[in-house]
């Protein structure tokens, strides 16, 4: 996406000479004719780095503060860099038709992203059409750069909405306003921000207040909130809100089998049967699989077998439930190292007893963010391992500790401080035909585990 010198001086009310073909607010990786917002940041000033992005390509700089080394057009002097960024990207989107799918929840937001960006995109009439947030930009920064970057002949957006206090999830609606509203789950994952996860449940509700009225939410069935999203869908004149995951719901899967590493899936869809295969097997995918599907429908008015055919080639990124098979070693690994929380603990838990016969192997880091009850949260967690007959957990990091002093012996294997301690000695501790699960907070760097073990084969 480009910003003309004309825009960008209608836009702040100052002649601006330079055009600028992309945005970055970090100055390390600033290309030719970038434009670089200078942040104030809670560990570093962008104001301070003004200059190497000048050197390193910037065309324009957005700043709270004067910059006398910098020429006067190449400068737009603000009283708010975030400000000055919600106003490119809601003048960007001001100037696109596009209708927008917003997704939020406490755990698979991302994902389900990226399967509705996947679904839509393999559409051949709407190639080069559909544009998603990057990565896991859902942020009062992340959002808006995705917002005014997103081409503006884009026909359907798909934009991820995260928040860690109330009223966020209201500030960028402002910018972006969907017209399908996905709530993926709500849960304990960032309850360290709250008081409760009903707070969360009330924040992630903000979704649906958007000025203009939305086409349909779309929430999860089996929440303690469903009907409480469903009363606020409403009260914000959504008339179609659909529910998926349950045996009742809009939305819900009729079977699925495995089939070595995918699953063949029979949902039933607004009273459609539709089959599809998926790459992986942990309910949680399945269930994000069904809601994007709805919300992609909903849409585009494709057909819902149409958009389920092309979720074969589905591949989740990298440390979101990927799997991956070590031949030489008969080694199945789940790459689910992003991030953890209990309730994505259980489901991937859940997902292993699949591997019949094989040895299951629990590598657990810390799960932060869990507030106040972190520790119970990780000592209950033992429960859940005996009843999914998982073989062996290794751990690592001080909450991991608490569960697994609370694991029956013949379980223990081994706990260290961190990821890299206990990647020197988890090797000798694996063996031949194990399938292993890699789970914990991103800041774990559990990955460093997944590496390890895929480099051994």
């Amino acid at each position: 996406m480009t910003f003309s010198k004309y825009e960008l001086s209608e836009i702040f009310d100052q002649t601006i000479t330079e055009d600028i073909n992309d945005i970055c607010v970090n100055s390390n990786v600033i290309k030719e004719k970038n434009l670089f917002i200078a942040l104030n940041g809670k560990q570093t000033d962008g104001h301070n780095f003004i200059c190497q992005a000048i050197n390193n390509g910037a065309a324009v700089v957005i700043s709270e503060k004067d910059v006398p080394q910098v020429e006067f057009s190449r400068i737009i002097k603000v009283k708010s860099s975030i400000e000055a960024l919600r106003k490119l990207a809601k003048y960007n989107i001001d100037k696109s038709d596009a209708k927008y799918i917003g997704v939020t929840g406490s755990v698979g937001k991302t994902l389900t992203k990226d399967l509705i960006y996947h679904i839509l995109s393999n559409q051949s009439k709407l190639r080069n059409k559909i544009y998603a947030t990057r990565k896991n930009f859902n942020s009062q920064i992340g959002l808006p750069i995705c917002a005014a970057t997103m081409p503006r002949n884009t026909e359907y957006g798909i934009f991820e909405m995260g928040m860690s206090a109330f009223g966020e999830i209201n500030k960028l609606i402002t910018i972006v306003q969907p017209s399908v509203s996905i709530i993926s789950r709500v849960c304990e994952a960032h309850l360290e921000f709250f008081d409760s996860i009903w707070d969360i449940a009330k924040a992630k509700s903000e979704i649906f207040k958007t000025e203009k009225k939305q086409e349909a939410a779309i929430i999860p069935a089996d929440s303690p909130y469903t009907d409480f999203f469903k009363q606020e869908a409403i009260a914000c004149g959504i008339k179609n809100v659909f529910t998926f995951c349950s045996p009742n719901a809009d939305a819900k899967v009729l079977e699925y089998h495995c089939v070595d590493d995918h699953s063949r899936i029979v949902a039933d869809i607004l009273g459609k049967k539709v089959k599809y295969l998926i790459y992986g097997n942990n309910i949680s995918l399945i269930n994000n699989s069904i809601s994007s599907l709805l919300g992609a429908h909903i849409i585009s008015g494709i057909s819902l077998q149409n958009l389920a055919d092309v979720l074969e080639s589905f591949e989740a990124p990298p440390g979101r439930g990927g799997i991956i098979y070590l031949e030489n070693r008969n080694i199945t690994l789940i790459d689910d190292s992003y991030n953890a929380c209990p309730t994505s603990v259980r489901a991937a838990l859940y997902s292993l007893t699949k591997y019949v016969g094989r040895r299951k192997i629990l590598i657990l880091g810390d799960m932060l963010e869990l507030g106040r009850d972190a520790i119970c949260y990780h000592e209950n967690l033992s429960a859940t391992i005996d009843k999914c007959e998982i073989d062996v957990v290794f751990a690592c990091g001080f909450l991991a500790k608490q569960l697994f002093d609370n694991l029956r012996g013949c379980k223990k294997g081994i706990w260290c401080e961190d990821s890299a301690e206990l990647g020197e000695k988890i090797l000798e501790r694996i063996q031949n035909g194990d399938s292993i699960l890699v789970k914990g907070s991103n800041s774990m760097k559990m990955n460093y585990i997944v590496d390890i073990i895929r480099n051994s084969d």
